[in-house]
This record gives structure tokens, C-alpha cells and sequence, in this order.
């Protein structure tokens, strides 16, 4: 009986063994964890960068390395006036004479009236302008050894008071155009509205291309 009592506790003082064995482990083993999650941790916390970093004001002392804003492009400059360029027409040469003459141009061009008159312009179609008027016809000469056109000619008349006369295409009317050989003469047919139309002091001027000289004839209508 004894042997079997003493047999017991000698069991029983294993198993207590066990369960102390298996505590301590478990004890150990959640020690370890512990310690490896605080370093992990901390670890984490050191090696994370600043998130503001780089993100706030540029540190007014002079110190780090943030770059300057960039500033703004300088305000662009208007050109002075004096650098337009010219806004008219540069005058061009005029050579002067009678109504009745025949006016010579440096270009190798004559001009000359072959008639002038005063005369009364009749509406014939919607929109024309009867009334009194100047019909004037103008010859023009290539007198040069070059082919010229007048397909731009222009003519004006103008009284010594200021008064334009008015251009119509009523009453036959034609402009002169074309190419001229040398040698060669063609005419133009223009009407001016102007009342009173007889004895005007007026100025008739001929421009037979663009940026040719002038002829210019003064005189005093019929």
C-alpha cells in the first residue's frame, strides 16, 4: 500500500513538472513576441520619413535646400510710336500744266485732255444720279520703249473752293485700261457730277498706274 501511495505522488509530481514546463514555454514564447513586435516598431517609426517634410514655408534663415518659386515673366514692353511704320501714302511727284497742254512724265508717259465740257448727266438706271456735270476725256501716250498697263488708273477733279466732283459711270462713262505698246495712245471717258458745273475754276489730276507720277491740269471749265 505504501509503494502504490508513493507511486502516485511520484505521477503526480510528473505531471505537475509538465504543466510547469508548458507554462514557462508559453510564458517565453509571448515574451519573445512582444519584444519582436516593440522592435518592429520602433523600427518603423525611425525609418518613416517626415510627411510635412519639404511641404511648408521655405525656412527663412537660409538654411535647407528648397527650391525658390519662380518668379513672373517681366510685363512685354509696347513699341514706341516712332517704331510704326508710316500710316499714309507717301505724296507722289505731280508735273503741272493747262487744261489744254500736254504733260510729259518722267516714266516715258504723256497725258493730255482731248476735251472737256459741262454737261447734264440723265438717270438711266435704278439708282443713277441726274444733274450737272463735268465730262472729261483722257489720253494717255507710252511714249517709252517698255509695254505699260493703266489698269489702275485714276482721275479726280476738284474746284479751287474744294468741292470734289462726284465720279459716275452714268451718261457712257468708261475708265482707261489696258496694255500700251510703245508708241501707243488709248482714251478714258469719265464724268463728274458737280453743280454748277460751268465756269468752274477746277484741278483735274491723272494717276496712270499706282505709284507713278501725277499729271495735274488747272483751269477753268467752259
Amino acid at each position: 500500500m505504501a509503494l502504490k501511495g508513493v507511486d502516485r505522488e511520484h505521477r503526480g509530481g510528473r505531471v505537475l513538472n509538465r504543466l510547469s514546463t508548458g507554462i514557462a514555454v508559453r510564458h517565453r514564447s509571448a515574451v519573445i513576441l512582444l519584444a519582436a513586435t516593440a522592435v518592429i516598431s520602433l523600427t518603423g517609426c525611425m525609418a518613416s520619413p517626415d510627411v510635412g517634410a519639404g511641404n511648408g514655408p521655405p525656412d527663412s534663415s537660409g538654411g535647407g535646400s528648397s527650391t525658390p518659386a519662380s518668379q513672373p515673366a517681366p510685363p512685354v514692353k509696347p513699341e514706341s510710336a516712332g517704331s510704326v511704320g508710316p500710316v499714309e501714302q507717301p505724296e507722289l511727284p505731280a508735273v503741272d500744266g493747262e487744261l489744254d497742254e500736254t504733260i510729259k512724265l518722267s516714266t516715258g508717259f504723256t497725258v493730255a485732255l482731248d476735251s472737256i465740257s459741262a454737261t447734264t448727266v440723265k438717270a438711266e438706271t435704278p439708282g443713277d444720279v441726274a444733274g450737272p456735270a463735268v465730262e472729261v476725256v483722257v489720253q494717255v501716250t507710252n511714249v517709252s520703249k517698255e509695254p505699260q498697263r493703266v489698269d489702275s488708273a485714276v482721275v479726280t477733279l476738284e474746284t479751287d473752293e474744294g468741292d470734289l466732283g462726284i465720279p459716275t459711270i452714268a451718261g457712257g462713262a468708261s475708265a482707261l485700261k489696258g496694255e500700251l505698246a510703245p508708241q501707243e495712245s488709248t482714251k478714258g471717258h469719265y464724268l463728274f457730277m458737280l453743280d454748277p458745273a460751268e465756269g468752274r475754276d477746277i484741278s483735274i489730276s491723272v494717276n496712270y498706274a499706282a505709284g507713278e507720277p501725277v499729271a495735274k491740269f488747272t483751269g477753268r471749265t467752259p
